[in-house]
């Protein structure tokens, strides 16, 4: 080997097969056949509401997009957007392809499931189920191949008993087809019926597979989309909804008034969300989407259940769909409306291929099954329901259903043509007034076009603005996206994050982008005409510490979050806090990392036996429980090292998991392992995704789940080459939140990461009005004092700004006495009373 290079060292090289497993997949074979799970009968279920003379479903599935070796064009824009996507959802196949092949298993065992009761059934155990590493669902085919072995253990290619001496019977290894009956997530056990098993050895290589309607439903929806783009009276909706342009939006030559006409049905709102509900009742911001941008915390899904009720109350004939890329998410949104709305008038849909292990049973009643498998109730049922809840890729059940807005306009319309033949008849409106989109940052755009073909107009004839739907997206472009096979950045960019990109969104004056300074600015009568946004920004987080808040808020959000949690000082007493004594923490720790040797990932059991020791040290300080605590980390394998010790230790009620596992969710103490203590296969962590470093969304997502402790293990001079991870070591050296080598700590000089934040000020320097009592302005527990220069120049700032809404509130006060436009004032926000006596 030459010595002037180095050898380079693949530490995600596929983890070591023996050749006697792997020649065994080649080996010709039969094919034995196992029984499917029901499934629904698209056409047979057409035909009880439409006959055969207006509507007819198709039977088979979608097409797949073509295979291309080509990259998509460069630009996505409305004149090309079906080759564009056919490219990218094309290499996304194969992506799953070469996904489906790496999580093949060798020389598994497969156990029988004796206390399933159904004929044939087996499970097999299936490593990184659990974290949805395979995409598996009810329904899909795993191919089993036997393995037979001879009396010293040895690999043979047939049964034993076909061997004799000098010569071998014919023989062609069976291939089952096994198929997936059940889903385990929690033991990570799939449960397969297995027709036809020969007897013999129960060690089998599986081999998983994609199935087709995976990737066909997602290709049918950009097909459609791209069909609505260019034909019929309506290309201006699509196009106004996938590239809005400023000639969709309305201007606004008035300030907003401070009252509403309507009454939220959750008192609790805030300004923020009251104002996103209002925009979107009133339409008075255009024919485009509405997006509504929700940091952690900040209740994106309580708005729109708030906007879901709203619009179903303000119409009689209002239907909406509501979605979200997973079932939890979707089962969330469920869980909230199912509170204010009967079974009779909300409906939960899944597919069949969805387990019931998965679903929570409050959601049930809200479900419909039929023979043990969930599906669509009749047609009148359906047609009853005021919002329907389903993943954005499930909504194609309703396309194949023919129970989107152009199939039943185009049955409602040749219908009355038929019954009043010559006559001219009225448009029908249209069935889905509304889509509604939660966690929509998280949905590729291919899925989001899933849900928009549903309530698409029809294509034919002209339909009014006001009969057209709306639709309203929730999520936050800065965590977790989508979550997709290949690692191009096309497909993980959703149809939220392009939205919020185009110059509609982007360039206003009032978009978080263009805020400085920590303060979001208000419209004023200097700022009119201007288009009204069509976006609403929330910044009050309701979840976390401020101190945990100070470096996402700062790195991600402009510096806008505004901490609204109460009581979140429940973990202060610990003894393990130092510096100014928040509850943040950040660990110094060198510990080498490890790769395992199977492919799992990289481990390191110095910091995972550290991890566990703070847990127990928070523990047994008898200030949270178990469920309340997370460890998390960006490695499988070390994953799998802390559950191992955590089992070792009692605590089994721990939640340790990856990253993802965690969007979403939120933990009283949250331990990050970063894992990561050496930069020398960090290249290669981008390459596949993984780790915490030069990855902001992971970062701003493991920081963002804690709401009153959070402590981080790691090597500040490894992650210090990332500025988001700068950031947060200066933030904790600044305030000595700090434990380990004190060498080892982050050297600061100057520039981004040495800035002070505004949420960091104000738990330093707290207004004087409320040092008295310890608490800051806006009720969280003040945690540092300080009697500078500093300070007095930072009270005076909070002075003069509560002068200034004194002003204002007297402005509003004379404006309501003379009720002229010219007495409104800047849309600071009123009082709660104001907003609800409307």
């Amino acid at each position: 080997m030459s010595a002037s290079k180095p050898m380079s060292l693949d530490v995600y090289a596929p983890p070591y097969i023996p050749q006697a497993f792997k020649v065994i997949n080649t080996l010709p074979v039969r094919f034995l056949y196992s029984a499917g799970v029901r499934w629904i009968d698209y056409a047979s279920y057409v035909r009880t509401f439409a006959g055969s003379s207006f509507l007819a479903a198709d039977p088979n599935l979608h097409p797949l997009p073509p295979s291309s070796e080509s990259p998509p064009p460069q630009i996505l824009d409305a004149r090309d957007y079906h080759h564009y996507w056919r490219s990218v959802l094309a290499l996304e196949l194969r992506a799953l392809h070469r996904e489906c092949e790496e999580q093949a298993l060798y020389n598994a065992p497969l156990f029988p499931a004796q206390s399933d009761g159904r004929p044939n059934m087996f499970w097999l155990g299936v490593p990184g189920l659990r974290e949805m590493s395979l995409h598996v669902e009810l329904g899909d085919t795993v191919y089993l191949r036997q393995i037979h072995f001879g009396p010293a253990g040895e690999v043979l290619h047939a049964p034993l008993s076909t061997y004799h001496v000098g010569w071998m019977e014919p023989y062609l290894n069976p291939q089952y087809n096994a198929m997936v009956w059940g889903i385990d997530r929690r033991t990570e056990q799939l449960y397969l019926r297995v027709d036809g098993l020969e007897p013999g050895s129960m060690r089998f290589n599986a081999s998983f597979t994609v199935q087709a309607g995976r990737v066909s439903a997602l290709h049918k929806a950009v097909i459609d989309m791209d069909q609505a783009l260019h034909t019929g009276h309506q290309p201006r909706w699509a196009q106004s909804m996938l590239f809005p342009e400023a000639i969709d939006g309305k201007m606004q030559t008035t300030l907003n008034k401070g009252t509403i006409n309507w009454s939220p049905i959750d008192t609790k709102l805030n300004y923020e969300q009251i104002r996103a509900v209002d925009n979107v009742l009133s339409s008075n911001y255009g024919a485009v989407p509405y997006v509504i941008s929700g940091p952690p915390g900040t209740g994106k899904t309580k708005t729109l259940v708030e906007l879901a009720l709203q619009l179903v109350s303000s119409k009689p004939n209002v239907h909406l769909l509501v979605c979200a890329p997973s079932d939890p998410a979707a089962d969330t949104v469920t869980e909230r409306l199912r509170q204010h709305l009967p079974p009779a008038q909300l409906f939960r849909l899944n597919p069949p291929s969805r387990s019931f292990l998965e679903l929570p049973d409050s959601i049930l009643p809200f479900c419909f099954v039929d023979d043990d498998t969930f599906s669509l109730p009749a047609f009148r049922v359906v047609m009853a329901f005021k919002i329907v809840v389903t993943t954005c890729r499930d909504a194609d059940i309703l396309n194949r259903a023919c129970l989107g807005n152009a199939d039943l306009f185009k049955l409602e319309r040749g219908l009355l043509s038929a019954l009043h033949h010559g006559a001219d008849t009225a448009a029908p409106d249209l069935h889905w007034t509304g889509l509604l989109m939660d966690e929509a940052a998280q949905a590729s755009e291919p899925e989001a076009c899933v849900s928009l073909s549903v309530v698409a107009p029809p294509r034919e004839p002209s339909l009014p603005a006001s009969a057209l739907p709306v639709f309203v997206l929730a999520g936050d472009q800065n965590q977790l996206g989508p979550r997709t096979a290949s690692r191009g950045k096309i497909l993980q960019t959703s149809l939220f994050e392009r939205l919020l990109s185009r110059p509609l969104y982007a360039e206003h004056p009032l978009a978080r982008s263009k805020q400085s300074g920590g303060v979001m600015r208000p419209l004023t009568q200097k700022m009119l005409p201007i288009r009204r946004p069509p976006f609403a920004n929330l910044i009050r987080n309701y979840r976390s510490h401020p101190a945990i808040l100070a470096t996402p808020s700062a790195q991600f959000y402009q510096d806008t979050l505004e901490p609204e949690a109460v009581s979140t000082d429940s973990l202060l007493s610990w003894s393990g806090w130092t510096g100014e004594k928040w509850p943040v923490l950040f660990v110094s720790h060198a510990g080498r990392d490890e790769i395992e040797q199977d492919g799992g990932g990289w481990y390191n059991n110095d910091e995972a036996r550290l991890a566990c020791q703070y847990a127990q040290s928070v523990l047994q300080a008898g200030l949270v429980e178990q469920s309340e605590t997370c460890i998390m980390s960006p490695f499988r394998a070390q994953v799998n090292v802390l559950r191992k010790l955590a089992r070792e230790q009692r605590m089994r009620d721990v939640n340790i998991g990856p990253l993802e596992a965690f969007q979403g969710l939120e933990s009283k103490l949250v331990i990050l392992c970063t894992t990561r203590t050496r930069d020398r296969f960090i290249e290669q962590d981008l390459a596949r995704g993984l780790g915490v470093i030069h990855e902001p969304k992971r970062f701003n997502v493991a920081l963002t789940r804690a709401k009153e402790g959070l402590v981080v293990i790691g090597n500040p001079s490894v992650l210090e080459k990332d500025p988001n991870w700068g950031a947060f070591l200066a933030f904790c050296r600044r305030n000595t939140l700090w434990e380990g080598d004190m060498d080892a700590r982050v050297e600061l000089d100057g520039g981004e990461k040495a800035v002070v934040s505004r949420l960091e000020r104000q738990l330093l320097y707290p207004p004087l009005d409320n040092r008295i009592n310890g608490t800051l302005s806006n009720g969280v527990r003040s945690l540092g004092l300080a009697d500078d220069d500093e300070h007095v120049l930072w009270q005076s700032g909070v002075e003069y700004e509560h002068a200034l809404r004194e002003v204002d509130d007297d402005e509003y006060d004379d404006a309501e006495q003379d009720g002229s436009e010219e007495g409104e004032i800047a849309e600071h926000e009123p009082h709660r009373d104001q907003w609800y006596s409307a």
